[in-house]
């Protein structure tokens, strides 16, 4: 961990503990009518906080968090209702059923939403569909549980107040007491949520929103770490919901209305995306201002004067509050990407990769046979892979070339399952995976890297490999060890704090082909791995490449016909989605129909 993200998460620690503090201290002092209207602020900043969960770290914008808001409401409350003369405490009871039933609709919602694969904007849409459906649904509704009565358009009520005592029949707490009981509950739910976004599942998380598709090449389960992380936002949504209803003593519809849902991302915008803290912030920011406005102060303009300070904070505080705080502390910080300005080509230790492979043969099994058998893949009249059949055995490096749009790298995604196929079987050793997800792939024994350098770009260069090393090892420590062997391997020591983004194209291309080979593969797929390499960087992949081929199945794509020489190993042509020649690169060379191919001649094609 670099010194700048120590200090960032010691910051997140340090300062929202002092603003609890400075709360608790208020308490004791505001007027009750304050700390009444003030309750209600820290309740939409615990609002916000499950919408930063699933979008600031998550990626996905959901408008459905009032929904869970308003479910954790109803059902919380419909417990303290019948469990408050029994039991007393009216937060023990109706905490843990608003973040059980919140869970609970968001796991519904959420799997609808991921294991159908639903695209960013269609999942938005969908969850705000789901917040209209239940306003709408919520208006004619009635129902009698025990002593609750959920009366449609009228609302529930005779909730009970905050109650702290165990004893039955107790009194509710005092508007500044209930304040303080608010602003602990918060604390502790946000401290949770900081824990766990800085474990290793928050990480896993990080890297879905930063690059989704090399999550799941990585090996990572994408879909269950999505829905488990949708599930918990709804989770922290149904405490506020519960919050709510014991604090203002009533619910009803309005609660899931659209003015609701498009208020919580404001929250959250205001504060600073992804800053955890940051929707307390916004939510205390707007809820003081329209308290302000509202009392005369704006001479009756509230809504406009409100709506212009938050446009002027969006725009010229594009992170929010917090995140403006952040970029000042980091300009005193040293600059950690400094080390990637005056690099130098990186160097493979030939005799460190030897050893990283060896202990990857004793630890993962032999390498593997890739097969394919009448592989097919449409789009439309178009046939990127036409009913190709080969088989890649460990020993010598394969190479796959042809003129553009000859279906090499679409093969190549067909093989791993970024395309699913129409038709065919491909074989990892003996399992068929053609229908596998593309995780189970991975842990199967396949290594991926695609065209594009894909790496995490606002982790570490350490953190890149670390992420792709845990997926294997499941191990903290071991994953550290994996890492930094690779690290070694590469000669990217002086670089290991270096964000990812800071790195030259050639070097995010070593970098990822490292991450690749973290995970152990028993089969390799390059595609383009030699793209924006220099000439001896080149020539080190080049050896990278043969020595890989010793001890596992590797398929390179490749344009650069001076690279595929140097690997000495058999090259397949792809013409129009199907094997068009095959042989060692000097024989191809030869070839006139192989020529017609890339110059565009028809005498033999």
């Amino acid at each position: 961990m670099t010194k700048s993200q120590k200090c960032y998460r010691l910051a997140g620690l340090i300062f929202p503990a002092i603003a609890v503090l400075c709360a608790l201290v208020a308490a004791g002092m505001m007027e009750p009518y304050l700390a009444f209207v003030a309750t209600s602020w820290i309740i939409f900043g615990l609002l916000g906080l499950s919408l930063d969960v699933v979008w600031g770290r998550g990626g996905l914008l959901s408008l459905g968090q009032t929904a869970f808001y308003g479910l954790g409401g109803y059902f919380g409350s419909v417990v303290a209702i019948n469990m408050a003369d029994l039991f007393g405490n009216s937060l023990l009871v109706a905490i843990p059923a608003g973040a059980i039933f919140g869970a609970m609709a968001a796991a519904v919602l959420g799997y609808i939403i991921f294991y159908s694969r639903m695209g960013l904007l269609q999942s938005t849409i969908l969850s705000y569909t789901f917040t209209l459906l239940l306003w709408s649904l919520t208006q004619t509704f009635k129902l009698e549980v025990g002593n609750a009565v959920i009366g449609g358009d009228n609302g529930l009520s005779n909730i009970p107040g905050v109650v702290l005592s165990i004893a039955p029949n107790s009194e509710s707490l005092e508007p500044n007491a209930v304040f303080a009981a608010v602003v602990l509950v918060s604390a502790a739910v946000y401290y949770f949520t900081y824990w766990l976004m800085k474990s290793n599942f928050g990480k896993v998380i990080d890297c879905i929103r930063l690059d989704v598709e090399k999550t799941e090449l990585l090996g990572y389960d994408v879909r269950k770490y999505q829905l488990l992380n949708f599930a918990y936002s709804g989770a922290v949504a149904g405490i506020a919901g519960a919050l709510f209803g014991l604090w203002s003593n009533y619910l009803n519809p309005s609660i899931f209305s659209v003015q609701e849902a498009l208020l919580v991302p404001i929250y959250v915008l205001v504060g600073g995306l992804g800053t955890l803290a940051g929707p307390f912030v916004g939510a205390c920011l707007i809820g003081g201002l329209s308290f302000w406005l509202g009392s005369g102060s704006a001479g009756g303009q509230t809504t406009l004067m409100l709506g212009v300070v938050l446009i002027l904070l969006v725009l010229f505080l594009k992170n929010g509050i917090i995140g403006a705080l952040n970029d000042i502390w980091l300009r005193f910080l040293p600059d950690v990407n400094e080390a990637a300005k005056n690099s130098s080509a990186v160097r493979i230790n030939v005799a460190v990769l030897e050893k990283i492979l060896q202990q990857a043969e004793a630890q993962a099994g032999p390498a593997k046979e890739l097969k394919t058998d009448k592989l097919l893949k449409r789009f439309g009249g178009v046939i990127p892979v036409n009913n190709v059949s080969r088989i890649f055995v460990p020993g010598q490096p394969y190479s796959l070339i042809g003129p553009n749009g000859a279906g090499k790298s679409s093969f190549l995604k067909t093989c791993v399952g970024i395309y699913q196929p129409d038709k065919g079987e491909v074989f990892i050793g003996s399992d068929n995976v053609a229908q596998m997800s593309i995780f189970h792939k991975v842990q199967k024994g396949m290594g991926v890297k695609n065209q594009k350098p894909q790496v995490f770009s606002e982790l570490s260069v350490i953190q890149n490999l670390w992420i792709a090393a845990f997926s294997r090892t499941r191990s903290e420590q071991d994953a550290q060890v994996v890492s930094d062997e690779i690290i070694s391997m590469l000669g990217l020591n002086k670089h290991s704090d270096v964000q990812a983004s800071a790195l030259s194209h050639g070097q995010q291309q070593w970098l990822d082909i490292g991450m690749v080979l973290c995970l152990a593969p028993r089969v390799v797929l390059l595609d383009e791995p030699a793209a924006g390499m220099t000439n001896e960087e080149t020539r080190e992949l080049s050896t990278l490449v043969r020595t890989l081929a010793r001890y596992t199945t590797v398929v390179v794509v490749e344009h650069d016909m001076e690279f595929i020489r140097t690997l000495e190993g058999h090259v397949t042509v792809l013409h129009q989605g199907e094997v068009f020649a095959e042989g060692d690169i000097e024989t191809l060379r030869l070839n006139e129909r192989v020529l017609d191919i890339y110059l565009g001649r028809s005498k033999h094609v």
